[in-house]
């Protein structure tokens, strides 16, 4: 039985002379997508927050209130984001009830995480926002706790309102938003918020703020939104 084997030794050196020489004529080119492709439309975006008209109709009059959203694309990943609205609340404590009627308006950033393909332009994002409202607060009625077993609690009707009051507050926030259809986003956004100031009655704490919601004694809080916006697409880049 025999066997050719081909050595190294017989391999044409003109023939590799002759593709070396031809792969330095060779143009390599670079892939025109970079670390993501984002259709980069720019565009106010603007809609509202849908929670607050079902609480509205749902809460058997403890709540009346609206939200409209914007934000505006500065960058592929960054945008300006701001949020207004009004909130007519009323609240029972255990030993009082009051309710709460004012504006507030907020207003940060966004930083989207997520990458897009192809025609993708959903958000998965982190953010920040400076929050200010003013609102009156009303003692509608309060309890009086007298001394001894043989005094009931005194419920006392109130007609205090106090007006001029407000609240600052910083918000740290994550969501999403997904395209459902053209230039029509579902958004949803969670939110946590440290009260910075507040200016409160002399005889009444403020138990809540419209745009922050129940004032807790920490001074913190925390909420959620579902929006429903459209973006009118100004020019791409």
């Amino acid at each position: 039985m025999q066997f050719n084997v081909v050595s190294q030794e017989k391999t044409n050196p003109e023939l590799v002379s002759k593709i070396v020489e031809n792969t330095k004529d060779l143009e390599v080119v670079k892939d025109s997508v970079g670390e993501f492709y984002n259709p980069k439309t720019y565009g106010l975006r603007f809609g509202i927050d849908i929670i607050k008209p079902i609480l509205t109709y749902s809460w058997d009059g403890k709540f009346k209130g609206g939200e409209i959203v914007a934000d505006y694309r500065i960058n592929t990943r960054l945008f300006i984001a701001a949020e207004a609205g009004y909130a007519d609340r009323a609240l029972e404590e255990d030993t009082f009830n009051n309710t709460v009627k004012g504006s507030y308006l907020k207003a940060g950033i966004n930083y989207n995480l997520y990458t897009n393909w192809l025609d993708m332009d959903n958000e998965l994002y982190l953010g920040a926002r400076y929050g200010f409202a003013s609102f009156t607060n009303e003692l509608n009625n309060y309890t009086i706790f007298q001394e001894g077993e043989y005094f009931e609690a005194k419920e006392v009707t109130s007609s205090n309102k106090y007006n001029g009051l407000n609240a600052h507050w910083v918000e740290f926030v994550a969501g999403i938003k997904v395209e459902v259809l053209k230039n029509f986003y579902l958004g949803f956004m969670v939110n946590i918020n440290k009260i910075i100031t507040s200016k409160e009655a002399d005889n009444l704490e403020n138990n809540y703020s419209p745009g922050f919601g129940k004032i807790t004694k920490t001074g913190t809080g925390a909420n959620i939104n579902y929006t429903l916006t459209y973006r009118i697409p100004l020019y791409k880049k």
